[in-house]
């Protein structure tokens, strides 16, 4: 594992250790966490942004269009019935 120093400023490093502290967590853990996140959205983004490069984004936004037009309100399933529609029991 990597160690690495990290100047923060003081306030920056209250608040962050403030939060840390909140979630119950390390100083460390919390800023592990955070950089973690921030790489994963970062892939993501990348991610669906190559495969949309491909795509006809007009077709697309009419299908997402036509999907949500048919969708109607109505009452959220339960956990158990998710679980038992995807083969759960």
């Amino acid at each position: 594992m990597a160690r690495l120093t990290v100047r923060l400023s003081d306030a920056l490093k209250r608040k962050a250790q403030g939060l840390a502290k909140r979630q119950g967590v390390s100083l460390n853990n919390f800023i592990n966490a955070t950089v973690a996140a921030a790489v994963a959205q970062e892939e993501a983004l990348t991610w669906f942004g190559d495969r949309l490069k491909t795509q006809d984004l007009e077709a697309l936004h009419r299908r997402v269009l036509d999907f949500m037009g048919q969708s109607r309100p109505g009452r959220e399933p339960s956990t158990e019935e998710i679980d038992r529609a995807i083969g759960k029991r």
